[in-house]
């Protein structure tokens, strides 16, 4: 007979508010309530899925019914505690609100209320998603939730907070949960690896935290899935072949090939690789783009931010590999890609043959303007020229003064202050002077010593 197995994230489901990871806010506001003793009517979860808004709620129901409390722990052995952690408690109900979203539905809560609890102290209701309900469900809810009996505890849980109506936010005490990052997620889950006799490497547990998106429920979903895939070897290697994470090498290769014109022939050779293997273009195109955002957020310094999907030993590997590589061409080159992937999205494309076909086209116009000259660089050519232009003229001598001093002592001009000779100069000194023997000798005169090239003005016309 087949013995029914549990999933990891139902086996290791916190029971007590101790066991919560990552939530100090919304746990340590709970527990400082029972402290103080003073239990709210009602309140309101907030935030993203699979952080542990419906399992603080239930610990704060087990807590609140306990017939022998811990301080602030729940005993988790009484009648109640064991009842409530089964899901068959007569005094915690759960409502699941999309499925409930009707007035109806709220207007025989609004009469389940009135009785008593069965057998602990409070009659706990927990609504899921309750950002559902209808505007008529929410209006109806109004008064009993504002003045509810004093045997009742209304705990509402919501992934879209900017749907609930100011009326309700303002009848419940919020509390914000937030994703976890991939550090604590990673130790989380290393230590359930401990407990579950699996092997594992850091970086293998580095893309099941990733994969998790900040969600324990998620990350936990994953691992499952990831122990059965790899034989309960959670290496890095292996989940980089679950995930069809290609890793940094072959985006490497991508980019040098589009960098380096000389090889342009990889990027379609790559291309054709990754089709004939079976490979999502298109991921693979939008991985690239996260590559190289990657690389920019390392020219920034932000290379340790939480979101990047790249380990940390492929971060530092990157960091040596592309030092010197121009923060600009890089911009430019994802901005490009980018567009590319969107074009892609947008066309909506039958088969991965079509996309082939495309990014093998888009790829070739890409290389082809890589090619061209920028405006900007002409520009920083140009202004390169002009300041060697302008440095030679500076060092020329002025010939001006030179050529008029020789017209005044000419033979033919003995009396250089003469105005009708100044004015009216001899035809035969004009001719002596543009003679191109004359414009030679000055020319030695003045440049002699200066190397010129005479086949650099050849193509001049």
């Amino acid at each position: 007979m087949i013995e029914n197995h549990q999933v990891l994230f139902r086996k290791y489901r916190p029971q007590f508010f101790k066991d919560v990871i990552y939530q100090d806010l919304a746990v340590g506001s709970l527990q400082n309530a029972f402290k103080s003793k003073k239990i709210g009517h009602a309140y309101i979860f907030i935030g993203p899925r699979g952080v542990g808004k419906t399992t603080i709620a239930r610990i704060l129901a087990k807590r609140l019914n306990c017939e022998r409390p811990d301080g602030v722990e729940p005993c988790n052995e009484c009648t109640s505690c064991t009842e409530i952690t089964k899901g068959n408690s007569n005094d915690v109900f759960e409502i699941d609100a999309a499925s409930n979203s009707g007035v109806d539905n709220i207007r025989e809560l609004r009469e389940n209320v009135k009785f008593n609890a069965m057998g602990g102290k409070y009659r706990v209701y927990i609504l899921d998603e309750v950002h559902m309900l209808s505007g008529a469900a929410f209006n109806a809810l109004l008064k009993t939730l504002e003045e509810p009996p004093a045997h009742v505890v209304f705990i509402l849980a919501t992934t879209e907070y900017h749907k609930i109506p100011e009326t309700i936010l303002s009848r419940c005490q919020d509390f914000h949960f937030r994703k976890v990052p991939v550090t604590v997620l990673q130790n989380y889950i290393e230590t359930l690896c401990t407990k579950e006799n699996l092997k594992y490497d850091s970086e293998g547990l580095f893309w099941i935290a990733k994969k998790g998106d900040g969600s324990v429920r998620d990350t936990l979903s994953f691992m499952e899935q990831a122990v059965i895939f790899t034989d309960g070897n959670l290496t890095g290697a292996k989940l980089r072949k679950m995930i069809g994470y290609h890793g940094i090498e072959t985006f490497q290769d991508f980019l040098d090939q589009l960098l380096d014109s000389s090889k342009a022939a990889g990027i379609f050779e790559t291309l054709e690789n990754l089709f004939q293997a079976g490979i999502d273009l298109s991921k693979f195109i939008w991985d690239f783009i996260e590559f190289l955002n990657s690389l920019l957020l390392i020219k920034d310094n932000l290379a340790d931010r939480e979101s990047i999907n790249i380990p940390q030993e492929d971060l530092l590997k990157l960091k040596q590999t592309y030092r010197e590589l121009d923060r600009e061409v890089l911009v430019l080159l994802a901005e490009r890609i980018f567009s590319i992937h969107e074009k892609l999205h947008l066309m909506k494309l039958r088969s991965s043959y079509e996309m082939k076909v495309y990014l093998e086209i888009q790829f070739r116009k890409l290389i082809l303007d890589r090619e061209k000259p920028s405006i900007s660089g002409l520009l920083s050519k140009i202004t390169e020229l002009t300041k060697l232009v302008q440095a030679d003229v500076s060092h020329m001598p002025d010939l001006a003064p030179q050529l008029d001093s020789k017209k005044e002592i000419s033979p033919s001009n003995p009396n250089p202050s003469t105005t009708q000779e100044k004015s009216q100069p001899d035809k035969t000194n004009v001719q002596k002077k543009d003679s191109p023997a004359d414009v030679e000798r000055l020319l030695k005169e003045n440049f002699s010593g200066v190397e010129v090239d005479p086949n650099q003005f050849k193509n001049l016309s």
